[in-house]
């Protein structure tokens, strides 16, 4: 008796997800990326009948923890920043204000498909969202 390896369809699936060459599945193709500080920003001004439940509770927390960008400002300053590389897409614009990597070489090590841009170029926009992390109101 011989035992045939057919391939499952989760391993396939699996080979054609991969967030390091940006390919994140189907349902994601068109979608938008929002910041962890907009995520924020929605769920702190929700109307007064934001739930209580645990899932929510723990979402508002993270968000409050994680969160880089404290106003609707400052997040959408650094969108406009991050828009003025074309190479960029959603996710990578979501990671990098997500992350906040200090450098380049820290970027492309968290975010692997940045190795598309010049060293110099993401260093330039990286340095611009350091200052405005350090200088917002």
């Amino acid at each position: 008796m011989t035992s045939r390896s057919f391939p499952s369809r989760h391993k396939a699936q699996q080979e054609e997800e991969d967030a390091a060459a940006l390919k994140l599945g189907p349902e994601f193709n068109n979608a938008g990326c929002l910041l962890i500080s907009e995520v924020k920003y929605l769920l702190e001004n929700r109307d007064k009948d934001a739930p209580d439940t645990v899932v929510y509770n723990k979402t508002l927390e993270y968000v409050k923890t994680f969160a880089k960008f404290n106003t609707t400002d400052s997040a959408s300053a650094v969108r406009e920043i991050l828009r003025r590389e074309p190479e960029l897409t959603q996710f990578e614009t979501a990671q990098i204000a997500n992350l906040c990597p200090a450098d380049a070489e820290e970027a492309k090590s968290i975010i692997p498909s940045l190795v598309k841009i010049e060293d110099d170029r993401l260093q330039a926009l990286l340095d611009e969202i350091q200052a405005m992390r350090k200088f917002q109101t």
